[in-house]
């Protein structure tokens, strides 16, 4: 497994003058099953996943984690 974090820009890109409307960022070639990756761009948080073919249910992840980001912000509202 890897995971990373990676502190983006938070002024606009662009590429030959065409502005640059997302940046993510994954590491390839590597043997892990399990890749996680965030990189922030403009204030917006990225977050990349990628796994090995039939290492995890694709469903059961994206339902994991909409309920962990829901913990997350609910916690985060009760705090303010």
């Amino acid at each position: 497994m890897a995971l990373s974090n990676i502190i983006g820009p938070v002024e606009q890109m662009a590429l030959s003058n065409h502005p640059i409307k997302s940046l993510y960022f994954m590491m390839v070639g590597r043997p892990e099953s399990l890749t996680i990756t965030m990189v922030s761009y403009m204030g917006k948080l990225r977050v990349a996943f990628k796994t090995e073919k039939g290492f995890i249910d694709p469903e059961k992840l994206k339902s994991s984690i909409q309920n962990a980001f829901e913990m997350m912000l609910k916690a985060a509202q009760d705090i303010a």
